[in-house]
């Protein structure tokens, strides 16, 4: 974790005296005040761009954003370039958003935005002696005007439960993080989802809903430890995107088995 960028994201929340995850559900009110102008635009192959001259800067955020959530998190990544790099153009897409490539210039815009967003503190506060299940993940979207996928990879960063978080889109995986106790670590990007898997249904005319078990091997088949014998029972559950045709899958430990 980058201590400089949650630094700064902190100096703003004392800055504006911003207590709680709802001062900052008008995040392009701050961001004005910070002589950043924001407003959407037909942008090709990136969700934001950051143009940056000195103390100014303006945001452009795609508008092809449906989600209030993701495009508040695409203002506060933006955000995080303008405090972090200051680089004059920055365009980011998708796997900047999500911090898919090993840039550590995105990685910081996104520490930036989550700490923004999600301060650990509050985050902590939020989750304690809750269970984790997709209706956490629900709660702590709303809770705090972000988007699932933002949530959920916030929850296996700093979470107090193993789990793993993955993205598929048209049958495949884009995208996965784990956080540290999580028993499995590898999944590989395009693996292709398992009709054992709920969230296969989905991609297949079903209905992948609700709380399912499932064998590490769903997701976990490329994964050494799998690969040397070791299997286990997990909790699978899924929530379908349907205007991305993608998949937000959780799996994590059953505490009951």
């Amino acid at each position: 974790m980058n201590a400089l960028a949650r630094a700064k994201a902190r100096n703003l929340h004392e800055k504006y005296c911003i207590s709680t995850p709802e001062d900052l559900f008008d995040i392009e009110k701050i961001a004005n005040a910070e002589f950043l102008i924001v407003e959407e635009a037909e942008l090709k192959d990136c969700l934001g761009v950051l143009v940056n001259s000195g103390d100014y800067g303006l945001i452009r955020i795609s508008n092809k954003i449906k989600e209030p959530g993701q495009k508040r998190f695409v203002i506060a990544h933006e955000m995080g370039h303008f405090y972090n790099d200051r680089k004059f153009l920055r365009e980011c897409d998708e796997g900047d958003i999500i911090c898919l490539k090993s840039s550590q210039i995105e990685f910081d815009a996104n520490e930036f935005a989550v700490e923004f967003l999600m301060r650990e503190e509050w985050f902590k506060d939020f989750i304690f002696r809750k269970e984790i299940n997709m209706e956490l993940i629900k709660s702590i979207a709303h809770n705090f005007g972000v988007s699932l996928s933002a949530s959920a990879i916030r929850y296996a960063q700093i979470g107090n439960h193993p789990i793993a978080v993955i993205l598929s889109k048209n049958g495949k995986v884009l995208w996965s993080v784990v956080n540290e106790f999580f028993p499995y670590k590898y999944i590989p990007r395009n693996y292709a989802v398992k009709s054992e898997s709920g969230a296969y249904g989905f991609f297949n005319g079903g209905n992948g809903e609700g709380k399912i078990l499932i064998n590490a091997g769903v997701w976990f088949m490329a994964d050494k430890k799998f690969l040397n014998g070791e299997d286990m029972i997990l909790v699978e559950e899924n929530l379908w995107m349907k205007n991305y045709n993608a998949v937000l899958t959780i799996v994590y430990e059953d505490k009951h088995v």
